[in-house]
């Protein structure tokens, strides 16, 4: 008897601004490659308890996922895999790292906790054979992710329409308007 192949999920990295303060990036996993459905967000947020991880989960688009007062900036898609949601969400909770000690380490200064996070959570990924990240991108990865983000600023910016911006993780000069090429 065939089985039934999986539902692949799309990971990416969403970001998201508010006037007058730094960009606030999330881990997203989606079954949609526009990341418009079945979409789980994991970033790093300030509580009364301190700095803790917390994920999400919404089936409208990712807009208001984080807060409703951020505004979305764009995605862009890292990874196509063939793995449910569940299985690398389960991966991602074995990752051992504690948001408070981001606070601690030298460069909390220079990039917000949820900027941490991300970079954590792609390197653990990466690590665990999940995704492929060429040696370039790991040893450049907050380099990398930065130019991703100016690329969808540019393109939010230039943009009339009112899609989200979404662009390849790896691939040069190729976006899209709410959908990525994989």
């Amino acid at each position: 008897m065939p089985t039934k192949p999986q539902t692949p999920t799309y990971i990416g990295i969403a970001f998201y601004t508010a006037e007058g303060f730094a960009i606030q990036s999330a881990v997203v996993l989606s079954t949609s490659a526009r990341f418009n459905t079945n979409v789980s967000c994991g970033t790093v947020i300030e509580t009364v308890n301190g700095w803790v991880v917390s994920w999400k989960e919404c089936n409208n688009f990712l807009a208001t996922t984080i807060e409703p007062y951020l505004a979305l900036v764009g995605i862009t898609a890292v990874a196509k895999v063939h793995q449910t949601t569940n299985c690398i969400l389960q991966s991602i909770s074995s990752l051992v790292w504690n948001a408070q000690d981001a606070r601690d380490c030298r460069d909390s200064l220079k990039h917000p906790y949820s900027s941490d996070y991300v970079r954590r959570v792609l390197l653990h990924l990466s690590n665990k054979e999940i995704i492929s990240l060429p040696f370039y991108v790991t040893k450049y990865l907050d380099e990398h992710i930065t130019d991703c983000l100016i690329k969808l600023r540019k393109h939010r910016d230039e943009s009339e329409f009112s899609f989200c911006p979404v662009i390849p993780f790896m691939e040069v000069g190729e976006f899209a308007f709410g959908r990525p090429k994989f």
